[in-house]
């Protein structure tokens, strides 16, 4: 079967979602000249988007969360000896009391733990997914797209 942009037709990536106060548009035109670069940035964008928000819409207070992951990964350089000592720096038990605090119920425990581990990584410095930042630093012909309005300029 022929290459879509060999046989000259064109298309779209698009994710659309809207969920009461919410809602997220992101796209590229794919024709031709798109690369599979440009593919794989909106994939990452998209996929980033989708990561955030399904751990806000769990419940599980995240901000409890990184607030144990700051803790438990302050003055750690990214490394995995670093890694390695702050995972073996952990209590299960005083860990686990400590997330329980940011879940609704004790069934959500899975979800705080999961998010700790992504949230010390990030914070470490090694990415948990593939990100725009990533791709664009291997890949500078991409452009990574800002988000549009004013954001961190000062208002008069």
């Amino acid at each position: 079967m022929a290459d879509a942009g060999e046989a000259g037709i064109d298309g779209q990536i698009m994710f659309v979602a809207r969920y009461k106060e919410w809602m997220v548009v992101k796209k590229l035109a794919v024709d031709a000249t798109t690369t599979p670069q440009e593919v794989s940035g909106i994939l990452a964008s998209i996929e980033a988007t989708m990561s955030r928000k399904s751990y806000e819409f769990t419940g599980v207070n995240l901000g409890m969360v990184d607030a144990i992951a700051d803790k438990l990964v302050v003055g750690k350089r990214k490394s995995f000896v670093a890694l390695s000592e702050a995972l073996s720096s952990l209590k299960p038990a005083d860990l686990k009391a400590e997330l329980l605090t940011a879940c609704p119920t004790p069934a959500h425990l899975p979800i705080a733990e999961n998010y700790l581990l992504k949230s010390m990584l990030d914070k470490m410095g090694f990415r948990t997914n593939l990100d725009t930042e990533t791709l664009s630093q291997t890949f500078p012909e991409i452009k990574v797209v800002k988000p549009r309005g004013n954001f961190g300029k000062k208002k008069k």
